[in-house]
């Protein structure tokens, strides 16, 4: 007998990063000295007073138990201390926060929460995978929203058609983007949530990389400023790339307190919440000295300076980021995202991420990242440049 798997299951894409994963090991056993810019997973350790946090909590032996499904009443204290001052939105850490195992898992639990079988679910094209995995898990149906260089990669409100947004119940959000590397106005923000007041539709705002910016003209905020967002709003953050914690999963949800409450009540029922010691260190992060995210975003900054900078002289169309560490590249002329990235894997030895993996809408670009110290972006440079 041969196991059947879920329709579910069967119906899924190939998760893109699975496969450069596997392309990448491949080009490795040939002895290719492989540079990785496709994935962002940042090459920055953790910083040192995070990690003591967790040592000396790891020894704590109540540490040692199951946590609590909600996450330490001590950690969503900090995690809401730390919107009051980034963001000047306070939040009940009791009922607005809820810990997560990585905002991933939060993003993919939310549709089992919100999403009944038919719902509509928009989400981004292109954009993170997950809003759209998450949702076809819960049975619902994803409309794609698109977006466009030419609006500022920001999905154009007006373009959706009355009948989807009436049936619409919840709307996915990243800014600064991935993969675009795309900032949202605070304009846009109040556009957004008028329209989903007046349309009845809930916010998942996805903040992974608020920190992850260059001017401080361009400092991200978060929807829950704009007036009248507590109502329809939903917002996710990362520690994963604010302190270089990728590995340690580790996150939190924050804003209406319904949404907050039913994600907690999915958890509550498919997990038993995240390592007490990972949580002090979380607190360690939130709650410390933010010295070490300021060096975080100097070092980008010059990385993206070696990176786009280089790309640009070698005659290729770059997008430069005023926020994340990913950056866009055009294709050239006549060739598909997937083709380029085959060719610079195969002829130059470089990962670089066509940027369909995130939607039809990425068609024509590829996505690289500066987790990788100036020699290597330089040498990835030099090596594209041959090849183009």
């Amino acid at each position: 007998m041969k196991p059947k798997v879920a329709q579910r299951i069967r119906e899924l894409p190939p998760y893109l990063f699975a496969r450069i994963d596997e392309l990448r090991n491949e080009q490795r056993a040939r002895g290719v000295d492989v540079i990785d810019l496709g994935i962002g997973d940042p090459d920055l350790p953790t910083p040192p007073h995070i990690v003591k946090a967790l040592q000396a909590a790891a020894e704590v032996p109540a540490h040692h138990r199951y946590p609590s499904y909600a996450g330490m009443v001590e950690t969503r204290r900090a995690c809401a201390a730390f919107y009051a001052r980034r963001f000047g939105v306070t939040l009940d850490p009791l009922a607005e926060v809820v810990t997560l195992i990585g905002s991933k898992e939060g993003i993919a639990h939310l549709p089992l929460a919100l999403v009944d079988p038919g719902d509509l679910v928009l989400c981004p094209d292109p954009g993170y995978p997950v809003y759209a995995t998450g949702t076809r898990f819960a049975g619902g149906e994803v409309g794609l929203v698109p977006l466009r260089r030419d609006h500022g990669f920001l999905p154009d409100l007006a373009a959706i058609p009355a009948d989807v947004a009436r049936r619409a119940k919840v709307m996915w959000v990243n800014y600064p983007n991935n993969p675009t590397a795309a900032l949202a106005p605070r304009g846009f923000y109040d556009e957004l949530v008028a329209f989903a007041r007046e349309h009845d539709i809930v916010l998942a705002s996805d903040l992974a990389y608020s920190e992850v910016y260059f001017d401080e003209a361009d400092r991200p905020g978060s929807i829950l400023e704009v007036p009248g967002a507590r109502d329809v709003a939903i917002e996710f953050y990362s520690l994963s790339k604010t302190y270089n914690m990728t590995g340690w999963r580790v996150g939190f949800a924050v804003g209406n307190r319904e949404l907050v409450g039913a994600l907690g009540k999915v958890k509550t029922n498919v997990d038993s919440g995240v390592f007490e010691a990972v949580q002090a260190a979380a607190i360690a992060a939130v709650g410390g000295d933010q010295a070490c995210v300021a060096d975080m975003r100097a070092t980008y900054r010059r990385r993206v300076d070696v990176l786009c900078g280089g790309l640009a002289r070698i005659g290729l169309d770059v997008i430069r980021p005023r926020a994340t560490f990913y950056c866009l590249v055009q294709v050239p002329s006549g060739t598909t995202s997937l083709d380029f990235a085959g060719k610079v894997l195969a002829q130059a030895g470089v990962v670089v991420t066509p940027a369909t993996g995130f939607g039809a809408g990425g068609e024509g670009f590829v996505r690289l990242t500066v987790c990788a110290d100036e020699a290597r972006l330089a040498e990835a440079v030099a090596r594209i440049g041959r090849i183009v």
